[in-house]
């Protein structure tokens, strides 16, 4: 499965690319397909941010259409301030509880803009929360948008022109008082296609009865995602974000630190973008790698983070299901050196557990002598660890997740 996004320029008036509008695409048409709104925004910003842009977390400031719900949900504040700015869509009644959102992620520090605004009393209220207002001026002449312009100066509000085909109309939106522009006669949207990966159908169909349960079981919730490749990549991308400088230990940990309503909101995003397919080859035995080393690490002999082996095997092939370089997509997530290290080049005693999971899914029989006798294993129990992991990553060991035990544990 691939990923299509339209990324188009917005340009300041001295023509210098400021910022991008992403549109969800479903291929090369570049055309907003038949689509809920809702799953489009929310497959747009989980591909985007949390799949298939290697760049990570970058400078680059993002323009994003979110529809009413998600802005009442206050989706946007699952990603950082400074990446994003908010569109609230002009289907979107300007209804109390809009207004209230609005106000909260204005107070975080969010930049929000009104797309296609059309001017009416009923949005006054809302412009002091407001960073920049958009005019189609195919819909809105640049002589009404430049009345509202002047009759609003006392406001801190920048102005984007958007849909602007023709350098007429660019030259006069400049003299109206505009701030930025958008459209063909600048830039036509550029259409990315990346490699994307998805959940489980069992994790999807799990998660979805987990997070509607009352009280939420995030205990549940956790073996869920540490089970499934997929989600897995997602949090730990989410907080290499949120939690700058900090190194992964346990995603129990993570939940605390980010907050169970913020970990809810990132999974409500991750399910409504789900996408009904079974999982590649390199997803099975990334699970049966993860396995494999959990239960390696877990021996007395070694003194090892069992998370850290456990996800340096489900990591080890990122680079074969996104389709991008191993070493970039490694710098997006909050592991340790030596994680790093095993993923990149195997080094350490990290690389040398991925190195023996690897021989045994080639049935590689002199280097699994050769790293069983390094690593000081038992090569009767290797073989017995080896056996477990294939069988724990079927459908049919999914059940058997679920009452709490790791792999190592059984």
């Amino acid at each position: 499965m691939y990923s299509f996004i339209a990324r188009q320029p917005i340009v300041n008036a001295n023509d210098r690319i400021v910022a991008y509008e992403l549109l969800f695409r479903e291929g090369f048409k570049n055309k907003f397909p038949s689509i809920d709104p809702e799953q489009a925004t929310s497959r747009l910003l989980t591909e985007h941010f949390f799949l298939t842009n290697v760049q990570g977390y970058d400078n680059t400031l993002y323009f994003v259409n979110f529809p009413y719900q998600s802005l009442v949900e206050q989706i946007p504040t699952l990603f950082t301030a400074n990446q994003l700015m908010i569109e609230i869509l002009e289907n979107c009644p300007p209804s109390d509880e809009l207004f209230s959102a609005v106000k909260s992620m204005y107070a975080k520090g969010y930049k929000i803009a009104l797309d296609d605004f059309v001017p009416s009393e009923s949005w006054e209220r809302f412009l002091p929360y407001i960073t920049t207002v958009k005019f189609d001026i195919k819909q809105i002449s640049i002589e009404d948008a430049q009345k509202f312009i002047h009759q609003h100066k006392t406001l801190p509000l920048y102005y984007l022109a958007e849909k602007i085909d023709t350098k007429e109309e660019l030259e006069a939106a400049r003299a109206a008082g505009f701030d930025y522009f958008q459209g063909y006669e600048l830039h036509e949207p550029e259409i990315i296609k990346r490699k994307r990966i998805e959940s489980s159908p069992f994790t999807v169909e799990q998660l979805e009865i987990a997070i509607n349960q009352t009280p939420i079981d995030y205990q549940l919730i956790e073996r869920l995602i540490r089970h499934d490749v997929t989600m897995s990549y997602k949090l730990m991308r989410y907080v290499h974000a949120h939690l700058i400088d900090s190194t992964f230990h346990s995603f129990e940990e993570v939940f605390h630190a980010l907050g169970f309503e913020q970990i809810r909101l990132f999974i409500a995003l991750s399910l409504t973008a789900a996408y009904d397919t079974d999982p590649s080859h390199y997803y099975e035995t990334s699970m049966q790698r993860a396995h494999f080393c959990e239960q390696v690490a877990a021996l007395q002999q070694f003194d090892i983070n069992i998370e850290h082996a456990y996800y340096v095997g489900m990591f080890s092939q990122l680079d074969k299901l996104l389709e991008q370089p191993l070493s970039h997509l490694i710098e997006t997530l909050p592991l340790g050196r030596p994680a790093i290290d095993a993923l990149i080049a195997q080094q350490g005693v990290l690389g040398d557990m991925l190195a023996l999971a690897i021989a045994y899914e080639k049935q590689d029989l002199s280097n699994i002598q050769w790293l069983t006798s390094k690593l000081k294993l038992d090569p009767s129990q290797t073989e017995h660890f080896y056996r477990n992991a294939v069988d724990w990553s079927t459908p049919e060991y999914h059940h058997r997740r679920l009452d709490g035990k790791l792999s190592h544990q059984c």
